[in-house]
């Protein structure tokens, strides 16, 4: 077995990755040497000349050059200095059959890594390609890390073994500010912040000696004084013989990313408007302030406070407006309380306080009374003059509930109390609010059968011509027949429904219902006239809801001319672009558009004008007492002179008395209804009285 048989594996790994070139004159020489090569070797190209040999090194670009001296053209030496010229780094082993001091000379020069001599020995040849290979690896590997050490983005400092700093890398200036002449030789102590104790370092010192090596967190301070976050990595180097030769340190700013997370904890736990706790911030203090009172036998208050009609701040002035309210509001709360108190806002105009560690439970009333004081106080913003009153809920530990939910639960029907007894008030839990709440949600659940089983009715308001008595239109009133409680108002289950999402389905009941009404008079041969429905906002939020009337009016076979559609101020005066949209949409159906309860909102008259309606009824209650209220019925005076000016119908409602209905025909209001004339009636009330009595369609075809 000859030497390069026996060559070990690494050096055998070694010469199988080489790409080889091999230039010689001699067929004879050459076919021995490729012999070799072949055998040993990755890839190999053979030349017979140096030009060709320069032609296949261009081409190729191999890993390893083996070239003879003595060549015609171009001899190995010139083929040497061309390859060298182009790639410095690639080595080039020389074949010669003789010791030309002259010629080794100028292989040195010209920078050849080994010469082997003829006659070639395969383990001559092999060691030298092994060597210079070694060689190239070793080469390669140090440009390589040199690279790395010049272009890594992290900071890159080695210090000897006394801790001396004796190398730094571009990063590090970039980051610490300070230049690599500034540090050389300088222990690296200059970057401390002095946040980090004494025993700290003494710990990470003490782990990089006995592991090698320490990661963690650290702060620093640049060169200009400014303190920074850094993710720290040490290691040490040792010599084979274990002493140690340097310690390497390499770190990255971390500075953006502590923002971040500190922005990301911020988001989780605060609220962006206020800046208040947010409902997870808010439910592990409520927790911690629970066990602390188990454990020293104290109360703890939990407070609903919720803004009185805030709804109609964000629909008159705007959202940005509503928002400076709420900051507003948010810091007289915090103003209110204690430091070891929590405020947190928990959406919309919803606040909850916190009131920890209580002697008693009465405390939380005079916290009340000083945010209901604080309130009343008028805001001012951009002109505006805005006041603000709410409704507070109050529940208390131990007496109205051991846990987060419970308490919750209770201050929340606290704070509806609070509402129902008319607001700007406080109101402390009882068990009797429990009943009600079960009450209520019982009427829920009946509410949701009757639709199904047929429980609701409708009744119908005549609108008639003043004092004619000639019936000009009909307004649809819903009823409830409840099976165990009779017949229910619309006061009695539509605000309920309103807050439950029932309004929706109940809404299109009355429509469909109303367009069989009409559709079934129609077949009685009786004489049209339109019927009025009421809805709410929360209809012209449903993106489908001209679309489904649309369907309801073609499957009943009822043209839009006998439906008309009323709002209040506060459905239509929000979100005007969407309500310009939908309102749009009904209006090609030919339904009309009625302002309802006008005179007692925020109408911006810009938007009235923009908007397609058709018809505005002034408020009962300013029409209650238009004839003993000079103010009144100044403002009656103005609706009734503003609509005439916009070409919009005027209707009166809840006219009660001769009086009244005297007041409104002096002043051209036609139009009236209420109880004066007629009381709701029954559908078989209204055949007969569209069967024989005039009305406003009495010329007009039937649908």
């Amino acid at each position: 077995m000859d030497n390069a048989a026996r060559q070990d594996d690494p050096e055998r790994e070694l010469l199988r990755g080489l790409r080889v070139l091999l230039v010689e004159d001699d067929p004879v020489a050459r076919c021995a040497a490729a012999g070799i090569l072949s055998r040993h070797v990755g890839t190999l190209w053979e030349a017979a000349d140096g030009d060709e040999g320069l032609q296949l090194f261009r081409r190729h670009q191999p890993d390893l050059v083996i070239s003879d001296i003595v060549m015609p053209h171009r001899d190995g030496l010139s083929l040497a200095r061309e390859i060298k010229a182009q790639s410095p780094a690639t080595p080039i082993v020389i074949i010669t059959s003789h010791s030309d001091s002259g010629a080794l000379l100028d292989a040195i020069e010209i920078g050849i890594d080994r010469y082997v001599l003829k006659p070639l020995k395969a383990s001559a040849l092999l060691e030298a390609m092994a060597t210079c290979a070694r060689a190239a690896r070793l080469e390669s590997e140090h440009r390589l890390a040199t690279t790395v050490f010049h272009a890594s983005s992290e900071a890159i400092m080695i210090t000897d073994a006394e801790n001396r700093i004796v190398d730094v890398n571009p990063a590090f200036t970039r980051i610490t500010g300070f230049s690599r002449g500034e540090v050389l030789g300088r222990n690296p102590r200059i970057l401390q912040s002095g946040i980090q104790s004494e025993h700290f370092y003494r710990e990470m010192w003490a782990a990089i000696n006995q592991y090698g090596h320490w990661r963690g967190e650290i702060w620093n301070r640049r060169r200009n004084g400014e303190l920074y976050p850094e993710w720290l990595a040490v290691d040490r180097v040792l010599s084979p013989e274990g002493a140690v030769l340097n310690y390497v340190a390499m770190w990255s700013d971390i500075s953006e990313r502590k923002e971040a997370e500190a922005r990301i904890h911020y988001l989780a736990h605060y609220d962006a408007l206020t800046d208040l706790p947010n409902r997870v911030l808010f439910n592990d203090r409520f927790t911690q302030a629970l066990i602390h009172a188990r454990r020293y036998d104290q109360s703890v208050a939990l407070m609903f406070v919720d803004l009185d009609r805030f709804k109609v701040v964000n629909d008159t002035l705007g959202h940005r407006v509503g928002d400076e309210l709420l900051k507003q509001v948010a810091e007289r709360l915090r103003r209110c309380v204690r430091e070891e108190d929590t405020v947190s806002r928990q959406g919309g105009d919803e606040f909850v306080v916190l009131l920890a560690n209580l002697d008693m439970s009465a405390d939380a009333a005079v916290v009340s009374d000083k945010i209901l004081e604080a309130l009343a106080e008028p805001m001012y913003f951009e002109g505006h003059e805005l006041s603000v009153t709410c409704s507070i809920g109050i529940a208390c530990y131990p007496s109205d509930g051991a846990d987060p939910d419970t308490l919750m639960k209770n201050a929340d029907l606290a704070m509806y109390r609070a509402k129902s007894v008319g607001r700007n008030n406080y109101q402390f839990f009882s068990p009797e609010l429990e009943q009600g709440a079960l009450t209520r949600l019982t009427l829920e659940n009946a509410m949701r059968r009757a639709l199904d089983r047929d429980e609701f009715e409708l009744h119908y308001l005549p609108q008639v011509d003043n004092p004619s008595g000639r019936l000009l239109s009909l307004e649809a009133l819903i009823r409830w027949q409840h099976p165990e409680r009779g017949l229910l108002l619309p006061s009695q289950f539509i605000p309920l429904a309103e807050e439950s999402g029932l309004v929706l389905p109940i809404s299109l009941w009355v429509l469909r219902r109303v367009a069989r009404q009409l559709a079934d008079w129609r077949r009685q041969n009786l004489t049209l006239v339109p019927v009025a429905i009421n809805l709410c906002e929360a209809q012209l939020r449903q993106p489908d809801f001209a679309e489904a009337l649309g369907r309801i009016l073609s499957e009943e076979g009822v043209e839009g001319r006998w439906i008309e559609l009323e709002f209040t101020e506060g459905a239509l005066m929000h979100d005007t672009e969407r309500n310009l949209r939908v309102l749009s949409a009904l209006k090609r159906l030919g339904v009309g558009i009625t302002l309802d309860d006008f005179g007692v909102g925020y109408s911006n008259l810009n938007v009235l004008r923009r908007l397609p309606v058709d018809t505005l009824k002034i408020d009962r209650s300013l029409v209650t007492d238009v004839t003993r209220n000079e103010d009144d019925a100044v403002i009656v005076d103005a609706i009734i002179s503003m609509a005439q000016s916009m070409n919009l119908k005027v209707v009166a409602e809840g006219v009660e008395t001769a009086d009244q209905a005297g007041f409104f025909k002096a002043r051209a209001c036609a139009e009236i209804q209420g109880h004066f004339f007629s009381k709701a009636i029954g559908a078989v009330e209204v055949a007969a009285m569209l069967g024989h009595a005039p009305t406003a369609a009495s010329t007009s075809s039937p649908a």
